[in-house]
């Protein structure tokens, strides 16, 4: 064998050592190549940065989908878009008119966002317009996608492209049609596209509202919403907006509407090099929520609460609890409904307590409307009024404005839905709430007068006034109420030297003193208990825990065929009938004649503590639930 070798030396000499060293050289490479990256091969970035990459796109990256990649990159246009936008959306173009696959329509939505987005930066108006373009062009090639008859089935919504194309629509909508001057088109216009022209014709037939009375228009995706925990921004197709009315001199309040604006485009993208029509059709946010494009049902996308928070964010409306109960009456007494009536909805009425006003229920009644159930049967309303006037002057006022309301809304007492009203009323507001469902007869009489009215001898228009301000009958359209933190039994902080402070500071209206004045000289000529040598009173007077009325309204049970429930705030760990909130104990706010309550830990302000909110939910589902059965 050594021979061998030593011959096979011999015999090859350096030839030989040449195989060695270059097998020694391959073997050498092929270690170093396996610890090097394949051409083709993963990497573990976590799920986060999967994610991002995954979900990457034209709307919130400042580059395109994967999706969209792969078409440019099928085509040989991923260097021609870096250099010329506008020759490869043409390009591509001109690809889709002959090549049916769906997913060129959705590249070419997205390129031209990204193109529009790219070019809204600058300063020259003629390259805005150029971006204005792009964006309508995003917005048309998206709806082709999404709904466009073209070969092979109808994206599944499944599909990320699916929702991508969906967001692109409705983003490019709004900023190619309320682009910079936040104007709507007020007529029918002609609009130049990347590729091809539009010509668009506007519909305001769902819309009832004069354009020409708006001051602006605010696309919905623009704005962020704080101090509200739900965002009732409701999925589907077509630019949500806030439709800012214009400002009406000696009115302190600006209003607003939410509207959703929808493009229908007709023919297909070979049509649009002659140019294609198209319908601008908006929609007021209240009552339509849906579209019909040939069979197909289209929600349409709508943000309430971005109106709301939109609304509310003027200081004068946080201002006016205060200022109603300091001087009164800075706004008018009355119901105050967010939304047109709806006469197939069950109205619910937000009483607001003492030194408070109706944005405090913001935060409940926007996590109520977003419920779905409860939007399509309930409307709300929110009765404001002056909280410091005495308790039974806004009583009476409160029954004249619900009353008035109904039979105007419903003069031959045919509507069933405004037969079933809710009525939810927060502090002193639920003792208003109450006396919309009790049949009090003189019972309140002789807690403060110690005698029937008949004995009382008082003359026809005295006896008129007591009657009016002293004996009620149930609200025949109420059917339910809720109390919340409500003092039935008066608040402990209603003593004497808050009542004496109260008095000084604040100012009635001349109609409130006159008609003050009238039952304080009545009361202490029949020698009422409780108003001797009182020369005013005030709601924190009805409120004091030894007023004999209050006292006695508290025992009165619902009238028959009303349905209540309490709830109840306990500020710690208390145990009842321990416990209070701050401003009411919880013996003062229980009442046996409910049927639920409910204790929530925390102060007396609680409207908007989720779990009164939602009992509040509970609630008015149990009452669809019981008006179903009869």
């Amino acid at each position: 064998m050594i021979n061998h070798l030593v011959g096979y030396k011999h015999e090859y000499g350096v030839t030989g050592n040449r195989f060695w060293f270059s097998t020694f050289l391959m073997m050498l490479l092929m270690v170093f190549l396996a610890g090097c990256a394949t051409p083709v091969g993963t990497r573990n970035v976590g799920i986060k940065k999967s994610y991002e990459h995954i979900n990457s796109n034209a709307i919130k990256d400042d580059t395109y989908s994967d999706a969209s990649r792969t078409v440019l990159h099928r085509f040989f246009l991923e260097e021609v878009f870096k250099k010329d936008p506008g020759a490869a959306i043409e390009k591509l173009h001109d690809l889709a008119c002959e090549d049916d696959r769906r997913d060129l329509l959705f590249a070419l939505s997205e390129l031209n966002y990204l193109s529009g987005r790219r070019a809204s930066s600058s300063n020259d108006p003629d390259i805005l317009e150029q971006a204005r373009s792009y964006y309508l062009g995003s917005a048309v090639y998206a709806y082709l996608y999404l709904l466009g008859e073209r070969g092979g089935d109808f994206p599944d919504p499944h599909d990320r492209r699916f929702r991508v194309a969906s967001d692109l629509y409705n983003t490019a909508l709004a900023q190619a049609l309320i682009y910079r001057k936040l104007k709507i088109p007020h007529e029918n216009s002609i609009h130049p596209l990347p590729v091809g022209t539009l010509y668009l014709e506007l519909n305001l037939d769902r819309f009832p509202h004069d354009l020409e009375g708006l001051e602006t228009i605010i696309p919905a995706d623009k704005l962020t919403v704080y101090g509200l925990t739900v965002r009732d921004r409701h999925p589907g197709l077509g630019a949500p907006f806030i439709a800012v009315e214009k400002k009406i001199p000696g009115i302190p309040i600006i209003k607003s509407i939410p509207g959703t604006l929808f493009l229908k485009v007709e023919g297909n993208i070979r049509d649009l090099r002659q140019g294609v029509r198209a319908k601008a059709e908006i929609f007021s946010s209240y009552e339509k929520r849906v579209t019909q494009i040939n069979d197909k049902v289209i929600p349409l996308e709508h943000d309430l609460s971005a109106q709301l928070a939109y609304a509310l964010n003027q200081p004068f409306l946080w201002d006016i609890g205060s200022m109603q109960f300091f001087k009164g009456a800075v706004l008018k007494s009355g119901i105050y409904p967010v939304q047109p009536y709806s006469p197939d909805r069950i109205p619910v009425i937000f009483v607001h307590g003492t030194f408070s006003s109706p944005v405090w229920w913001a935060e409940m009644f926007n996590t109520l409307r977003a419920d779905p159930i409860l939007w399509e049967k309930y409307q709300f309303w929110f009765y404001l009024y002056d909280s410091s006037k005495q308790l039974v002057l806004s009583v009476v006022e409160m029954r004249d404005t619900l009353s008035e309301k109904i039979k105007t809304l419903d003069p031959h007492g045919k509507n069933n839905a405004l037969k079933e009203i809710v009525v939810v009323g927060h502090s002193q507001g639920g003792l208003l709430t109450k006396l919309t469902a009790v049949e009090t007869g003189d019972t309140l009489i002789r807690a403060v007068a110690k005698k029937d009215l008949n004995q009382l001898n008082l003359t026809v228009a005295e006896k008129a006034m007591f009657e009016r301000y002293l004996i009620y009958s149930p609200l025949p359209f109420v059917r339910r109420v809720v109390f919340i933190s409500t003092p039935h039994r008066g608040s402990y902080l209603a003593n004497n030297w808050v009542q004496q402070i109260v008095r000084r500071i604040v100012s009635f209206p001349r109609d409130v003193l006159k008609t003050t004045g009238q039952l304080l000289t009545m009361a202490q000529k029949k020698d009422l208990t409780g108003f001797k040598d009182k020369k005013m009173i005030t709601s924190i007077d009805a409120m004091s825990p030894s007023n004999k009325g209050l006292l006695a309204l508290a025992d009165i049970p619902l009238a028959p065929g009303i349905f209540g429930h309490s709830i109840i705030s306990i500020k710690g760990d208390e145990m009842p009938p321990e416990g209070a909130d701050g401003v009411v104990r919880y013996t003062s706010a229980h009442v046996d004649y409910v049927e639920s309550e409910f204790i929530v830990r925390t102060g007396h302000s609680s409207q908007d503590h989720p779990l009164v909110i939602e009992e509040i939910r509970r609630i008015l589902l149990e009452h669809l639930e019981r008006q179903q059965q009869f």
